[in-house]
């Protein structure tokens, strides 16, 4: 690959998430799809055709295109870690939907394959790249908050109980997770990367809206290794859906944010973040939404998977930025499972 050519991105997965990957892909420069791979042949052929690239009935097929550079993994969650390993094994860079696996083990076996290989693993949470939550970063970051005491989250989510009927693999233990691995996971990874290392985990999950084996409603506690607190309130079972808050306070000042907007900004010295939007999409993009999500916070995780592959550097999001999501999440059923406080050790 010259450094002028466009990194070719081969798909797998083309089912409802799929859509905002290939409009970020298609609206970015320096970067295509080369082709597109799915469990149904149906929906291969159905994207493949719509937006003119080969289509294949196998992973392995869409591995042996002798021009890709990277994979997209965006299939149900539990096949992750084996397609991003067979990606990064074939040679290609690789980026991971969320969560990157469903237990840490083989999170962390994705993250080795890439680094002995030299290659990007990215995991997909693009509100770390939404310009509010990267102002509260920054602030944190500078002290202009002092001291964290306590963050709060809180996913008031609502799927009816079509959305788990829809696929045999919707809500199961092995191949989905519940509310926690799906929708919570983007505040838990917030939390994480605004907090730092994790401590310690305490937790009840429950199913108590929908018929599914994984848990529908949750309640995390945190304790970070700076000894500041955390709170994730998480359920599907909410309706209207409301959008997803997150409070940050300290002993200077306080943020809070709801949705991708600063509600509240009391921070000394700091102008509150602009409202207006950082990007422009091109007509059609972010048109079409999956569960309120759009392609706009797709484009920005790939402009930056695009700079990671160029210069070499690590994407914002790394494959252990992914594994340390995954930690808390399974360290919250274990804590539930036994009643115990789970300690995470903090590491970094």
């Amino acid at each position: 690959m010259s450094e002028a050519a466009p990194i070719r991105v081969g798909l797998v997965g083309c089912g409802a998430i799929s859509t905002q990957h290939i409009e970020a892909i298609a609206a970015l420069h320096g970067i295509e799809l080369a082709g597109v791979t799915s469990g149904s042949l149906d929906k291969a052929k159905a994207t493949g055709e719509t937006w003119g690239v080969p289509w294949f009935a196998t992973l392995d097929e869409l591995l042996a295109m002798p021009d890709l550079d990277a994979v997209t993994i965006a299939t149900p969650s539990g096949l992750h870690p084996a397609q991003a390993l067979a990606a990064l094994r074939s040679g290609r860079h690789a980026i991971v939907e969320k969560p990157i696996a469903l237990t840490v083990a083989d999170a962390e076996a994705v993250v080795r394959e890439g680094r002995e290989r030299g290659l990007v693993v990215a995991t997909i949470s693009q509100r770390r790249f939404e310009p509010a939550v990267r102002a509260l970063k920054a602030a944190i970051d500078a002290g202009a908050l002092g001291r964290i005491a306590v963050v709060i989250a809180e996913g008031l989510y609502y799927r009816p109980q079509s959305y788990y009927d829809s696929a045999a693999w919707r809500g199961t233990r092995d191949l989905d997770g519940g509310v926690l691995m799906n929708q919570a996971i983007h505040t838990i990874d917030l939390l994480r990367w605004i907090g730092g290392p994790v401590a310690s985990v305490t937790a009840h999950v429950a199913t108590l809206g929908h018929t599914m084996e994984a848990e529908d409603t949750a309640s995390v506690s945190l304790r970070f290794a700076n000894g500041a607190l955390g709170e994730i309130i998480a359920t599907t079972c909410v309706t209207p859906e409301f959008p997803v808050v997150l409070r940050v306070y300290g002993d200077r000042g306080h943020v809070c944010l709801v949705g991708d907007r600063a509600a509240e900004w009391d921070v000394p010295g700091v102008a509150a973040p602009s409202a207006e939007p950082d990007i422009t999409p091109p007509p059609g993009t972010g048109s079409t939404k999956t569960w309120g999500t759009s392609s706009v916070g797709y484009l920005r995780q790939y402009g930056d998977f695009i700079e990671a592959v160029r210069t070499g550097r690590q994407p914002v999001v790394t494959g252990d930025d992914g594994r340390n999501a995954v930690e808390i999440i399974t360290a919250a059923y274990e804590s539930d499972r036994t009643g115990r406080a789970i300690p995470l050790g903090g590491a970094a």
